[in-house]
């Protein structure tokens, strides 16, 4: 049987028998009660065994929950205070290690004075090899500075032809293997074309034809059809053609082979503009073939001074020859001296150290001691709220059981009785019993906290006192709820609350209701059956009952055959009868809520 005897609590046995007698207690004055309220309200309130059972289930879920919450809060207070107090054995280790590095500092400071002394005089000694090697060096210097700067003049008459040469390149980066394809596709391409390639040919100095003049638009241009069909075009197949001009030896041209361009070049259309016109990307060609040309004028005024700057080379490979020796002298002398001066670095490191490690000591112990301090208060309150966790896990003994009387009993009646019931019957036989329990306990805060509270309100449940007590009787009760909703506040809540889950709304009439109930069931969903009268449909009670079975892996409710059920699915029934009268029987099954809004209600809201 279901009973709180054999229940693990972390009260005293006299507490737990004394709970006993008052959950005992609670269930015999509710029943009372009952026939008072229907004296004074005319409303029918049964209460059954299984109101009895529901409660004492609901103490024990609820009893676990709270006391979790409390260890919780409480494991927390006490680690902030076991690190607090482990900050203060810091300080004290720290302020020994702040004593010893001190100590290690103070001889550093002696060591590397002494060091400085001994190095001071080596340096002496270094310093005077040092200017002997350097003075070489300044010789063997300026002679090379000399050769560097005829080496540049050189390079920069050299420079000239760059602009030539970097026209070429541009001018055969804009033609592509593609543009050279569709020309060769071309029977018979325009004129100025044929010449370009002819161009190619000189410079490359393949085999050509005997030149022959012909006339084009009015001028004298040499016939380049002959060259074009047989070598031109031959030419044209080579798949790195492009890769080879890239390459091309420009240095080899000379004045024969640019006289022998001159005459193509002095055709009128022969430019970028007018083979553009003719050819595309392919006039790029004319570009290149005049600045080989331009390239072969600046080269050859510049190829004496190419044979000084050669000259001068090689006077400057001497010179470096010479300088290097001197520099591999003055290389020795500088590592006995950068070895002296690592020496004294390392010895000022370890001092800075040291100092920095020492400094950083005391910063630390510093902010420890500032955060002591500054946590001083709270040590104080820490260490007393410690102290009340375990005066507050006594009362959850009685604080439960208010809190779950209320939630299993008050349902059906109004706010003037669940005070009375609470104030008079709940919470004082509990101080009559010695029962540990919270003076004054305010069970909604008990319950619920603000957020959630809150959530209801945006959700569309009123604010008042009344409609918050309703909300949690729906939300935490064992058994499915029925709300005694005239004015449909109630059912406008639940089905906002609801809608994210696919609230399924239905009538106990309504045709497919068998095919509805299944559904929810088998796909945890929540179901709300409206306006039901004073009875409901017998098919429900084992739904109501919650006659869950396991079968297999799956849990099942057999109703006329085995439906599915899921865990997360929910009922509720809502009617707008201002005063039902629900038989025991019913009554034992589902937690009645009334939720007729009174004026006060009303003046609340």
């Amino acid at each position: 049987p279901l009973h709180v005897g054999d229940f693990s609590m972390a009260c005293s046995d006299r507490d737990k028998t004394s709970l006993q007698l008052h959950m005992g207690h609670v269930h015999v004055a509710v029943t009372q009660v009952c026939r008072e309220y229907f004296g004074k309200y005319r409303r029918h309130v049964y209460v059954t065994p299984k109101s009895y059972l529901s409660f004492i289930a609901g103490y024990r879920s609820l009893y676990e929950a709270k006391l979790g919450e409390v260890r919780m809060l409480a494991d927390k207070i006490n680690r902030g205070l076991a690190k607090l107090f482990e900050a203060q054995e810091d300080v004290k280790d720290m302020q020994k290690m702040l004593g010893a590095k001190n100590r290690d500092l103070t001889e550093a400071q002696r060591v590397s004075a002494s060091l400085l002394q001994e190095i001071s005089s080596s340096t002496a000694v270094a310093e005077k090899e040092k200017a002997k090697v350097a003075t070489i060096v300044d010789a063997v210097t300026k002679k090379a500075y000399e050769i560097a700067v005829a080496k540049k003049t050189c390079e920069h008459d050299l420079a000239l032809a760059q602009p030539a040469l970097n026209e070429a390149v541009d001018a055969l980066k804009s033609i592509s293997a593609k543009d050279i394809g569709a020309l060769k596709a071309l029977k018979n391409p325009p004129d100025v074309v044929k010449r370009i390639f002819d161009t190619v040919l000189v410079l490359r100095q393949f085999p050509m034809g005997k030149v022959i003049y012909h006339d084009v638009k009015g001028s004298l241009v040499i016939n380049a059809q002959e060259n074009y069909s047989g070598v031109s075009a031959k030419m044209m197949s080579d798949t790195k053609l492009l890769e080879r001009l890239m390459q091309f030896p420009k240095e080899g041209i000379n004045d024969e082979t640019c006289e022998l361009l001159q005459p193509y070049f002095n055709a009128p259309d022969f430019n970028y503009a007018d083979a553009k016109k003719a050819s595309g990307s392919v006039a790029g060609l004319c570009n290149w073939a005049m600045a080989m040309r331009t390239y072969h004028n600046v080269a050859k005024v510049v190829e004496p001074k190419i044979i000084m700057l050669r000259d001068s080379e090689a006077d400057m490979k001497l010179a470096n020859k010479e300088k290097h020796a001197a520099e591999e002298m003055l290389a020795t002398v500088q590592k006995r001296l950068d070895a002296m001066q690592v020496e004294f670095e390392g010895a000022i490191s370890e001092k800075q150290r040291l100092e920095e490690d020492a400094i950083a000591t005391q910063r630390r112990m510093d902010s420890a001691n500032a955060l002591i301090q500054a946590l001083g208060g709270e040590e104080v309150r820490w260490t007393e709220q410690s102290k009340q966790f375990d005066l507050q896990i006594q009362r959850l003994t009685g604080d439960c059981a208010i809190a779950s009387s209320f939630v299993s009993y008050l349902g059906p009646f109004n706010k003037e009785f669940r005070d009375l019931l609470c104030t008079r019957d709940f919470y004082g036989d509990c101080v009559a019993r010695g029962i540990p329990v919270t003076e004054n306990l305010d069970v909604t805060r008990f319950l619920v906290n603000d957020s959630e509270t809150g959530e209801w309100n945006a959700q569309g449940l009123p604010t008042d006192d009344l409609s918050i007590q309703n909300g949690i009787m729906v939300t935490r009760a064992t058994r499915y709820p029925v709300l005694v909703d005239p004015q449909g506040q109630g059912i406008s809540w639940i089905k906002n609350r609801e809608e994210v889950n696919m609230l399924r709304v239905t009538g106990l009439g309504e045709k497919q209701f068998r095919n509805h109930l299944e559904d929810c069931l088998s796909y945890g969903k929540p179901m709300l059956i409206e306006n039901i009268e004073e009875e409901l449909d017998p098919m429900l009670d084992p739904v109501l009952e919650k006659r869950v079975v396991k079968k297999g892996k799956n849990m099942i409710i057999q109703l006329d055959k085995e439906v599915d059920f899921s865990d997360s699915f929910c009922l509720f029934c809502t009617t707008r009868l201002p005063n039902p009268h629900y038989s025991p029987e019913m009554s034992a099954k589902v937690t009645v809520i009334d939720f007729t809004v009174t004026a006060r209600g009303l003046e609340d809201q």
